[in-house]
């Protein structure tokens, strides 16, 4: 299974299953649209993404609260 995530201006996420090392991970792909063939990626073990689950969920509460007092 691959999840794909496009933002607005048509900059892509992919996240798909790999290995690191010979141990099962997730590669976390950015993709940009207005550079070909521009991308970076990060692979993350699976014992690790329920801490960056944690991370992002953490960050966009702080947005969330920034834009509020905006």
């Amino acid at each position: 299974m691959t999840f794909h995530y496009t933002d607005p201006d048509g900059d892509g996420l992919h996240v798909e299953p790999t290995a690191r090392f010979g141990q099962p991970a997730i590669s976390i792909r950015a993709v940009r649209v207005d550079i070909e063939g521009a991308s970076v990626a990060v692979h993350v073990p699976v014992d690790q993404v329920e801490e960056l689950i944690a991370g992002i969920r953490d960050t966009a509460r702080q947005a969330a609260s920034e834009g509020a007092q905006r």
